[in-house]
C-alpha cells in the first residue's frame, strides 16, 4: 500500500505499431522465369533459406514503476512492435500476357494474406506482453519487478515465435492458402 491506498493494476496502453512493406524486383515473361527470379532473389530467412515472401517482427517494451511501503509495482507499460514484410514485385509485368498477370495477382494476394498472418502474430505478441506486464502483482523491490516483467515478455515472445513456426508448418509456408507460383 502507498499512502493508504492499495496498488491498482494499470490499464494496458495501446500497443504502438509500425508496419512497412519492402519489395524485391523480379523480371520475366514466363512463369518459369519469375519462379527462377524469386528463388534467386527472395528474402533470406532463419537458417539461410530463401522464401518468396518473409515477415519479421520485433517487439520491445518499457515500463515505469511506482514504489512505496516496501513494494514496487508497474505504473505504466509502453509496448512497440515493428513489422517488416518483404514481397516480390514484378518489375516488367505490363509486358506479359493477361493470363500470366492474372495468375501472378492471385498468387501475390495469397502470399500477402499468408504474410499478414505472421504480422498478426507479432501484433498479438505485443498486445499480450503489454497486458501481462500491466497486470503483474507488486514485488518487494523494483529489481524483482523488472526481472518478472522481462521474464513475462520473453515467455510470450517464445510462444509467438513458436506460433509462427506452427503457422508455416500448418500452411506449408502459405501453399494451402494459395501462395503457390507457378
Amino acid at each position: 500500500m502507498l499512502g493508504g491506498a492499495a496498488f491498482t493494476t494499470p490499464a494496458p496502453a495501446e500497443v504502438q505499431s509500425n508496419a512497412r512493406v519492402e519489395h524485391y524486383d523480379v523480371r520475366g515473361a514466363t512463369a518459369a522465369q519469375l519462379r527462377t527470379e524469386m528463388s534467386a532473389r527472395g528474402p533470406v530467412g532463419p537458417g539461410g533459406g530463401r522464401f518468396d515472401g518473409y515477415t519479421r517482427w520485433y517487439v520491445s517494451w518499457r515500463y515505469a514503476f511506482r514504489s512505496g511501503n516496501s513494494q514496487c509495482a508497474i505504473d505504466r507499460v509502453t509496448t512497440d512492435v515493428k513489422v517488416t514484410t518483404t514481397l516480390p514485385r514484378w518489375a516488367d509485368e505490363a509486358r506479359a500476357d493477361g493470363a500470366l498477370r492474372d495468375q501472378w495477382r492471385r498468387y501475390l494476394a495469397a502470399l500477402t494474406q499468408h504474410e499478414d498472418g505472421h504480422a498478426q502474430n507479432g501484433l498479438g505478441a505485443a498486445r499480450d506482453i503489454d497486458a501481462a506486464i500491466a497486470r503483474l502483482p507488486a514485488e518487494s523491490n523494483c529489481d524483482a519487478m523488472s526481472a518478472r516483467a522481462n521474464a513475462a515478455g520473453q515467455a510470450i515472445l517464445r510462444q509467438y515465435n513458436q506460433r509462427d513456426l506452427d503457422y508455416d508448418r500448418d500452411t506449408g509456408h502459405g501453399r494451402s492458402q494459395g501462395a503457390v507460383f507457378p
